[in-house]
């Protein structure tokens, strides 16, 4: 595979993911007013068992600059949404600067941050209390 269709790939991958992300986001802005809602399937349970309950609704307030409600929602979620939106950008951004002889550092640097700042935002979901 020659570095161009190595680049075209990993451009691919990235618009993938911006669409991912911004459903996400999406979906979280417009869940007030849609008539249905995904379960939690810990519901009911306390923190310490679910640490990622509350997440889409939490996101829903972030969106809505509420950080207060969002917090009481889940302690984690704006750390968590920093992650999300953090990769937005990035990935825009990305595939915007990527060229032939900027490649294998923008991909090297793009994996060290992103792998660094999911572990920093997600160590509380991951981690035992």
């Amino acid at each position: 595979m020659s570095v161009y269709q190595e680049i075209d790939s990993y451009k691919k991958i990235n618009v993938i993911l911006i669409f991912i992300i911004m459903f996400i986001f999406f979906y979280c802005f417009f869940l007030p007013y849609l008539n249905f809602g995904l379960q939690s399937s810990c519901e009911g349970l306390p923190l310490a068992y679910c640490k990622s309950r509350g997440l889409t609704r939490a996101f829903s307030q972030i969106l809505r600059l509420h950080f207060h409600e969002a917090i009481a929602y889940n302690p984690f979620s704006v750390k968590i949404f920093c992650f999300f939106f953090f990769q937005l950008i990035a990935r825009f951004l990305i595939n915007w600067i990527i060229s032939f002889p900027l490649f294998k550092k923008v991909l090297i640097f793009d994996v060290s941050i992103s792998v660094i700042f999911f572990l920093f935002c997600f160590y509380n979901l991951i981690l035992p209390y």
